[in-house]
């Protein structure tokens, strides 16, 4: 009975927050969207000059991270390399959903890649002779503690800028 009567003077719970959009506008969602891809290309020109950091796989999450690790199984199998820098040439935002903590961006990333190729081990230039000069990739960003980081990146059909 005592317990009873005790239980009865307990404080309520505290309400659970609710969660709040990390980004206040499609123009600020885009704009870290677009910060982050740029910091992750410099990563990727780091990581062909032969730097270990910054790491581009830190930008990365899901299938754009499976991507990336098979890429660079797929080189060292094929004794291949890149050489270069690719550029960002345009962002630009085409979707956001803000509706939550975890907001979501999608954007069409045209890269110039005029200052690349792959090269064999040997030093051999073997860069497809009709590998476009400039892509078109659309680029989706998951934010992950009010950071985003590149979850997918895929050609569309008609991947020209």
């Amino acid at each position: 009975m005592v317990a009873a009567a005790l239980s009865g003077c307990a404080p309520a719970p505290e309400p659970s927050p609710t969660p709040t959009p990390a980004f206040a506008s499609e123009e600020e969602a885009f704009a870290a969207a677009e910060e982050v891809y740029r910091e992750y290309n410099e990563a990727v020109t780091a990581r062909i000059a032969g730097a270990s950091t910054p790491d581009p796989q830190d930008y990365l999450i899901g299938s754009a991270l499976e991507a990336d690790i098979d890429t660079l199984n797929l080189f060292s199998a094929r004794k291949i390399h890149l050489e270069g820098t690719s550029v960002v040439a345009s962002f630009s935002g085409e979707s956001a959903d803000l509706s939550t903590a975890a907001t979501t961006v999608v954007a069409a990333v045209c890269l110039d890649a005029t200052r690349t190729r792959v090269v064999t081990d040997e030093g051999a230039d073997v860069t497809p002779k009709d590998r476009p000069e400039t892509s078109l990739l659309r680029v989706t960003f998951v934010s992950v503690d009010g950071r985003y980081q590149i979850s997918n990146s895929e050609l569309p059909e008609d991947p020209t800028c």
